[in-house]
């Protein structure tokens, strides 16, 4: 008994693909070439393309397989371009539509499948300003160039005569002007900072099918005008005591032809700045008068540093200025409250004291100098001994021993800080 088996073929087979056109345009920066992009699942064996005039709805040209070469990627995955610039009757943008066949005879038709820009692109040539830095003074700019177009057919650039082109500074429109019969142009722009110039050719109903086009940007440098600061008050290094005033006033000029002139109307502000740089402290604001001085300050300083007066003008071809004044130096008071200078039992010599420092800081370091004099006249330190708090003062004290006779004092040695400062003579007989 024979066994009959029926059924469908090949279960497991793919069913056929057409041919998939992707996108269909002007290639970028040839637009007169037809780029076209297909995958498939076999390779593409014929491309016809169909150019229909968006203006008129006319077919206009069919451009056959043989006119197309692969590009990139590969047969069944690749973009094709036409091998020369097609040579159409008009300027304009035409519909594409394309056939596509693949190696399995598959064959797919997209009726819009992309547009061809046939139109003319903006191209510029030997654009250059007359100068590439301004001042205060001299503000405007030249901008010089030639304006061309590429043609789709012939890729030939010609010139563009009685175009508009725009004078662009930092992407601002700022003249706009028509280029000859060679097309050439010439037009002046104002430039009031350090920003980029440039000729842009836009879109113009006057001339509608030619493309946006742009020259390379210039970028225009300032030179700004030059301006000092000049301390009168405080003019040289000084050493002030804790909470006394400094007046503090300044001078601002600026550079001319002329020299070194007085500059009015510009604003700023002082600081104190701590040598230590631990902090600052504002000291006030001012616009400068006729004269160029800030406003006269006074200032209590509350440790060494110096007086930053700075100025910054809204207008970026006015440099700012700054200066430090010389150093203050600021001591705090030091004292001896007490002291006391007695012989001991066994020859010695006692000394005892206590120290304040009445301005608010202490040093971390109290070395005291005991000293010894014949006559009262003439020093000399015996030994250094450490004040330290006691409740009550900073107190210290030492005993010496085989002391002379004479007089007796405590030295304390001025630091960057703090004031220097001498106890009272006690005499000491046998």
């Amino acid at each position: 008994m024979a066994l009959l088996v029926t059924g469908s073929p090949a279960a497991n087979a793919a069913e056929a693909q057409a041919p998939d056109v992707r996108y269909a345009h002007s290639a970028s920066g040839d637009l007169g070439t037809l780029e076209v992009g297909i995958s498939s699942d076999s390779a593409v064996t014929g491309i016809r393309a169909h150019l229909v005039s968006a203006a008129t709805q006319q077919e206009v040209a069919v451009v056959e397989t043989d006119a197309f070469g692969l590009v990139s990627g590969t047969a069944d995955n690749g973009v094709w371009r036409t091998k020369k610039p097609l040579d159409l009757p008009d300027l304009g943008t035409y519909v594409v539509r394309i056939e596509a066949t693949d190696a399995d005879g598959d064959r797919s038709v997209d009726n819009s499948a992309g547009t061809l820009a046939y139109f003319v692109a903006a191209v510029f040539e030997d654009v250059r300003p007359d100068r590439t830095e301004i001042d205060t003074d001299h503000r405007q700019v030249r901008v010089d160039g030639t304006l061309k177009g590429r043609w789709p057919a012939t890729r030939e650039l010609k010139p563009l005569a009685d175009h508009r082109v725009d004078l662009d500074v930092d992407n601002w429109t700022e003249n706009t002007v028509h280029t000859d019969a060679q097309g050439r142009f010439s037009g002046t722009v104002t430039v009031n900072d350090a920003v980029p110039v440039q000729a842009v050719y836009r879109h113009d109903n006057a001339n509608p099918y030619v493309v946006y086009g742009e020259s390379a940007s210039t970028p225009i440098g300032i030179r700004q005008v030059a301006t000092r600061w000049t301390f009168e008050t405080p003019a040289e290094t000084r050493t002030i005591d804790y909470g006394e005033q400094v007046t503090v006033t300044a001078t601002l000029e600026r550079e001319t032809a002329r020299g070194w002139v007085p500059f009015e109307g510009q604003s700023g502000g002082v600081l104190y700045e701590a040598s230590s740089g631990t902090h600052w402290a504002s000291v006030g604001y001012f616009t400068t008068g006729a004269d160029g001085k800030s406003a006269t300050f006074t200032h209590t300083p509350g440790e060494t540093g110096t007086f930053r007066v700075a100025s910054h003008s809204d207008d970026p071809f006015i440099a700012p200025a700054s200066a430090n004044s010389a150093e203050i130096t600021v001591l705090r008071a030091s004292v001896f409250t007490s002291f006391s200078a007695a012989r001991t039992q066994d020859g010695g010599v006692r000394v005892e004291g206590a120290m304040d420092f009445p301005d608010g800081w202490t040093p971390a370091d109290i070395p005291v100098h005991i000293q010894h004099s014949r006559d009262g006249k003439r020093w000399t330190d015996l030994l250094t001994t450490q004040a330290g708090w006691s409740g009550e003062g900073h107190a210290f004290s030492a005993d010496i021993a085989g002391a002379r006779r004479g007089y007796y004092r405590a030295q304390f040695d001025k630091t960057e800080s703090f004031r220097g400062a001498t106890s009272e003579t006690v005499r000491v007989g046998r």
